[in-house]
């Protein structure tokens, strides 16, 4: 089923039925804990949320602003789902860490990258990520690093789960943002993957 807007792809996502739920704990320092949800969706629906035109992809390259507060609704949208899988079975400390980790500006979507697996080629031709997937090997090799991400950016994955991750949780409450996921919304406009 195709979608013709944004907020059509958001309702469609809000079916979704939470599958897995875990606290990841970040392994080098600093120590922080984040949130971890496997969503359940239909193919289309996946399909419309990755590589619609107007799907979450989409959304970073209409302006990075737009692609931020798209997954901010995105992750509002679900938080009352996902609250709801883990108010029965999780201690009230996971809880709150799972709140405040949700709550945090670093929360994203992402598919569930093992739909990657065989895919080849160009699947989606838009312009700007063809040009990077063609020139990936030319360059110093800090630009090629870079274009490599457009590999993926081009392709079309249906799976059937997304992940929800929320921010990482420090010990003393505060979230902790990754400096190696500070281009993230950048690395999506410009190559279609991150």
């Amino acid at each position: 089923m195709e979608v013709s807007d944004f907020t059509r792809t958001i309702e469609r996502i809000a079916y979704g039925r939470v599958e897995f739920v875990a606290v990841e704990p970040r392994t080098n320092p600093p120590f922080a804990r984040r949130a971890f949800f496997r969503v359940r969706l239909s193919e289309s629906d996946s399909d419309a949320f990755f590589n619609s035109p107007v799907g979450y992809r989409a959304q970073f390259c209409m302006g990075l602003e737009n692609g931020e507060h798209q997954n901010r609704e995105m992750v509002a949208v679900l938080t009352p789902t996902c609250l709801a899988a883990v108010r029965n079975g999780a201690a009230s400390s996971s809880q709150e860490l799972i709140e405040s980790s949700l709550r945090g500006a670093a929360a994203k979507l992402w598919i569930e990258e093992a739909s990657l697996a065989g895919l080849e080629g160009i699947h989606i031709d838009y312009m700007p990520w063809v040009s990077k997937y063609h020139a990936a090997t030319r360059g110093t090799l800090a630009e090629q690093a870079a274009r490599s991400l457009a590999f993926n950016g081009v392709l079309a994955p249906v799976g059937r789960c997304l992940e929800l991750k929320g921010g990482w949780i420090a010990s003393d409450g505060t979230e902790w943002r990754d400096p190696a996921k500070a281009h993230r919304s950048r690395e999506i406009r410009d190559y279609g993957f991150t």
